[in-house]
């Protein structure tokens, strides 16, 4: 393409041309069909307006409720998007809830904003991305999945003059009833044309995207995980995972256009929750680690206590109800610290019923517990100041960082 003529498409895109672009888009919304929906038809209508599969629209916003804004943007969808005409059900012209919509809209946006809060960009990134995908996707197949013109009538009925009886006849056998109605029971419609026969539908041809993707997703796993093997091992599993969801993620694509390839999305959910658990597990220390080891540790007295306690695999249980805590007349009420750095296993922790503790728990993969309180799931934390069962700060504090990989974090008052 020459300069001027790329210079004229780039002046093409100015603000009349997004404004004129924004208000087709609204003009030309989809319904919501009733047909074929999930939950509530939003992904079914915007895959129907520009004719691509719904799997493709449905696998966008589970990636969008990954940076907190799916639930948020299929809502917003739900109330924008009107229903379908109902067919004369009943209960088809009730309205609709907008306001509940409007609040499960609002929660779901706060939610996403506190999921967001620790990455950079919030949700406008993530908005900002859909918007212009959404934008260049009306741009490219606008035309698409509009209702055509109305298609022409039945022709007339042309069959040639039958003959009732020798030397007479009849043009659309008024005398003779015709094959449709052999009892004579409506000879006012007689002059109907004949039913065209109904003819199956061919069987439509199986599709192969997904036993070919599956086929390529297990080769290029198998070269992989050769290569992994020669140069790296277990802790490069990710790299393993990363290189079958590009393969899966590419056959979704091809799938959406050819309206094929469902089977596929269950794979691609298990390897990435497997993808997810290799990113969450300290593979590197369980490579390296022995034999598993635990550890039961008791001790009485602060210099008894170590700084830091550590173990790759195994459980560690340590009790501190017998920990002096007492504070010298005069003296200044130092902490007793101590961190717990744990691999894979789970780490249990005993305090006296009355002592003051400073807590931080962290898992990767499990759950984190202090007393009655409890957090879990991935990357599951949890942060207590507690004074004890009396509710006073006396003796000297003792303060807890404990982390682990993959296993529990219980902190127990005796």
């Amino acid at each position: 393409m020459s300069g001027p003529a790329r210079r004229t498409n780039l002046r093409a895109m100015n603000g009349s041309d997004v404004h004129t672009t924004l208000r087709e888009m609204w003009e030309t919304r989809p319904a919501r069909p009733r047909d074929g929906r999930q939950i509530a038809g939003v992904a079914a209508a915007i895959a129907r307006r520009y004719d691509i599969d719904p799997v493709l629209v449905r696998v966008g916003f589970v990636v969008a409720a990954f940076y907190g804004i799916g639930a948020a943007l299929y809502i917003a969808g739900w109330v924008l998007l009107p229903d379908e005409p109902g067919t004369g059900s009943v209960g088809s012209g009730r309205p609709r809830p907008r306001a509940w919509l409007l609040v499960l809209l609002g929660i779901a946006a706060v939610v996403g904003l506190g999921g967001m809060s620790h990455s950079h960009g919030g949700v406008l990134l993530p908005i900002a991305a859909v918007a212009t995908l959404l934008f260049l996707l009306h741009r490219s197949r606008s035309g698409r999945g509009l209702a055509g013109p109305a298609a022409p009538g039945p022709a007339q009925n042309d069959r040639p003059a039958q003959q009732d009886a020798p030397g007479t006849t009849t043009e659309g056998s008024a005398m003779t009833p015709p094959a449709w109605d052999p009892l004579g029971a409506a000879p006012f419609a007689w002059d109907l044309p004949e039913p065209a026969p109904t003819t199956p539908p061919a069987p439509r041809p199986r599709s192969r995207v997904t036993p070919v993707t599956l086929a390529l997703a297990l080769l290029a796993g198998g070269v992989t995980a050769l290569v992994l093997l020669a140069v790296g091992g277990l802790t490069d599993l990710p790299v393993l995972f990363g290189v079958l969801l590009a393969v899966l993620g590419a056959g979704l694509v091809v799938g959406a256009f050819t309206r094929s390839g469902r089977g596929l999305i269950p794979v691609a959910l298990l390897v990435g929750a497997l993808t997810w658990g290799a990113l969450a597990a300290p593979l590197d220390r369980i490579a390296a680690a022995g034999p598993p080891q635990d550890l039961r540790l008791a001790p009485t007295t602060p210099a008894a206590l170590a700084p830091e306690y550590r173990s790759d695999i195994g459980t560690i249980e340590l009790d501190l109800r017998r920990m002096d805590l007492t504070v010298p007349p005069g003296a200044v009420a130092t902490p007793v610290a101590t961190s717990i750095d744990a691999g894979v296993g789970a780490v249990e922790i005993w305090v006296p019923r009355d002592a003051d503790v400073h807590f931080t728990g962290e898992s990767g993969l499990g759950s984190v517990e202090f007393d009655n309180q409890e957090n879990d799931g991935p990357g599951a934390r949890l942060s207590v100041n507690d004074l004890g069962a009396d509710g006073v700060a006396t003796g000297r504090p003792i303060v807890l960082d404990v982390h682990a990989g993959v296993g529990s974090v219980e902190v127990h008052r005796g």
